[in-house]
């Protein structure tokens, strides 16, 4: 059987491709994913694998911001949280744990019990828990999202909870001569903290976290001391959804 699994993230679109038991990765920015590869016959849209250069044989099943935009007429549309879960035990073997998903427009938690989904809670209304906020303190800073990842010492404190209101704050903070660094840090521990409600909200002992901006080493460590335990990214945390669209 051959396989597609694709997460149409807000930002970039993660694909893979699974045939006789290997896995290749894709990724594509959002834009011009659906520039190139969405057609349309009449009224249908489909994924274009042939520009994709793949056989029309290939089970598409598709998740992510991207599904409640279109659906597609050769692509199975699954939810982002099923999708994710089934990326973490596909990735894992493990069916019981908590899995932090930080998205560029959201972010979840979803917490899994023997190979089932028991609950998940999610924070769609605010940007400052989210990797658009990280983009955007970034560019403010004039440095790099691997830059970001390496900040966390002397973390500054940043009192501003809207992620509008935060770039004012870190503006004034480089004027009043806070270090870049330190600057850098205090985002990573805001990203944080704003996370923790989330989390608190369920308990277990393995925690996950996926999402590309689960890359960032220094908000890992962040998550992981303000709730006191350790938090493993994936080892593919950006293709976890699209990893979670393939069987099981």
């Amino acid at each position: 059987m051959k396989n597609i699994g694709i997460d149409l993230g807000s930002r970039y679109v993660k694909l893979v491709k699974e045939s006789n038991g290997s896995i290749e990765y894709n990724i594509f920015d959002t834009v011009s994913f659906y520039k190139q590869f969405i057609a349309r016959n009449g009224a249908e849209t489909y994924i274009d694998t042939n520009k994709l250069g793949l056989s029309d044989d290939y089970k598409i099943v598709a998740t992510g911001y991207g599904r409640n935009l279109m659906s597609f007429s050769n692509a199975e549309i699954i939810s982002e949280i099923k999708a994710h879960f089934k990326g973490a035990l596909k990735q894992t073997g493990n069916d019981s744990f908590i899995l932090i998903d930080i998205g560029g427009q959201d972010s979840k938690v979803i917490l899994g019990k023997e190979g089932y989904i028991e609950d998940f809670i999610m924070n769609d209304k605010c940007a400052a828990s989210t990797g658009r906020f990280a983009e955007n303190a970034c560019s403010v800073l004039g440095i790099s999202i691997d830059e970001l990842s390496k900040m966390q010492h002397n973390p500054a404190n940043l009192s501003s909870t809207c992620a509008v209101f935060c770039e004012s704050e870190l503006i004034g903070l480089m004027a009043s001569g806070v270090e870049i660094e330190s600057i850098a840090a205090g985002i990573n521990k805001s990203i944080a903290k704003r996370l923790l409600p989330l989390i608190k909200s369920f308990q277990a002992d393995t925690i996950y976290a996926s999402g590309g901006v689960a890359n960032n080493k220094s908000l890992i460590l962040f998550i992981s001391q303000l709730i006191g335990k350790n938090v493993t990214p994936l080892n593919n945390p950006q293709f976890n959804g699209a990893l979670g669209c393939l069987p099981l």
